[in-house]
């Protein structure tokens, strides 16, 4: 293994640091500081931004990232404060994006990182499901330990460390010290994906039979992947068909029926068209909706609220980057991290449907769900010439 500058070590070691910290530590303060010594790491290193500057990825992310902050000038007033904060947010991100389009680069996210969040986060899940067990929640549903304490984070979450958890067991090898890890990733695959059943929330559910279905796609048939997945897709809407027209069906995988996302969606679609369809409201607009008896904090839909954020605009902007990360890591399905951040992109689609509210977020779940592909993609597409990456690990 070659030597790395220590702005490089340091980098790999906050990133991972990161995002165990987001799921085993109560206080926020942790991988908030995480990622700030990650962005200071990155910001010492001009290889970095050189080689991000390859890829038409990190145009697109650049833009949408630059366009959102733009509108807190259009939408209500905004505390300089609180707009500080948020340019302080997307200069982290984008840091952060840099940072791990690196260690995709050199060939290391796999081995510095990803195995180490693979397990981390099926110890987080253990825990999780112990708690469950000894104390059960109010509501009947798995919570989850450090920053995810929200059963819906919390599927999303452990949705993310099991796609990490079969990755690692698809590209391992049974051969020597490996033969522990594989027990390992096997082990914290099994966890995570019971923890994602006990939370009871659908969109963990679909986001994660998603994703895996991308991800053992890709491992397989790389070649043939497009194929096999219009013929998934077909099937999937054939089973969509099933759940609408079919009552009993329906009744068994919505028990709580629609959660009044329809009435959610309809309020705020009705209330963006009205005001601001184009340029949208800015990026800190009010997006509650209030109904005779309840108040719901945002659309429950990420689409819905870069809408209202950005109008058409933001919205147009993220699908581009969407479909621009998309493009790139289908065709690199050679190297694994494409397959597992193909995964997560295509789960994070999925999740973005029916959860949501802000893109520009501190490390998390959208991090892990969007903003890790499109670091994945930038790396794949934005290779250094000078430093080959090594073929024994693989990514993220």
């Amino acid at each position: 293994m070659t030597a790395l500058p220590s702005a490089a070590r340091i980098a790999d070691f906050c990133t991972a640091l990161a995002f165990v910290a987001v799921l085993v530590s109560p206080l926020h303060s942790v991988p908030r500081f995480c990622s700030y010594a990650l962005a200071l790491a990155t910001l010492c290193r001009p290889r970095v931004w050189r080689l991000a500057r390859q890829a038409p990825v990190a145009w697109l992310a650049a833009l949408l990232l630059g366009y959102l902050l733009l509108t807190l000038s259009w939408g209500e007033a905004v505390a300089p404060a609180l707009g500080a904060r948020f340019g302080i947010r997307a200069l982290v991100l984008v840091c952060f994006l840099a940072a791990f389009a690196d260690c995709v680069c050199r060939g290391d996210a796999h081995q510095r990182i990803g195995r180490w969040f693979a397990v981390a986060a099926g110890g987080a899940a253990c825990f999780a499901i112990a708690g469950f067990y000894f104390q059960p929640p109010a509501m009947g549903r798995l919570l989850g330990p450090g920053q995810i304490q929200n059963e819906l984070i919390a599927a999303q979450a452990f949705a993310v460390g099991t796609l990490f958890g079969v990755d690692a067991l698809l590209r391992g090898r049974g051969t020597g010290r490996q033969r522990a890890w594989l027990w390992l990733f096997a082990a914290s695959a099994v966890a995570t994906a019971a923890a994602v059943a006990l939370t009871g929330a659908r969109t963990g559910w679909l986001a994660l039979a998603v994703g895996l279905g991308v991800l053992v796609l890709a491992h397989r048939a790389p070649a043939r992947f497009w194929s096999w997945a219009a013929l998934w897709i077909v099937v999937g809407a054939g089973l969509l068909a099933v759940l609408v027209w079919h009552e009993g069906a329906r009744e068994w995988l919505l028990p709580r029926g629609a959660s009044f996302r329809l009435q959610i969606w309809e309020g705020v679609l009705a209330r963006t068209l009205d005001g601001a369809p184009w340029f949208g409201n800015g990026l800190l607009a009010d997006d509650n909706l209030t109904t005779a008896d309840r108040v719901f904090l945002h659309p429950h839909s990420l689409y819905l609220s870069l809408f209202h954020q950005g109008g058409v605009v933001g919205l147009a902007l993220f699908a581009a980057l969407l479909g621009g990360a998309a493009f790139a890591l289908s065709r690199k399905l050679c190297n694994p991290d494409a397959r597992l951040a193909l995964a997560l992109l295509a789960a994070g689609a999925v999740a973005a449907l029916f959860d949501g509210h802000q893109l520009m977020h501190k490390v998390g779940v959208m991090w892990w769900l969007f903003w890790l592909p499109v670091a994945t993609a930038i790396g794949l597409t934005a290779r250094d010439p000078t430093t080959p990456p090594r073929t024994n690990g693989g990514a993220a």
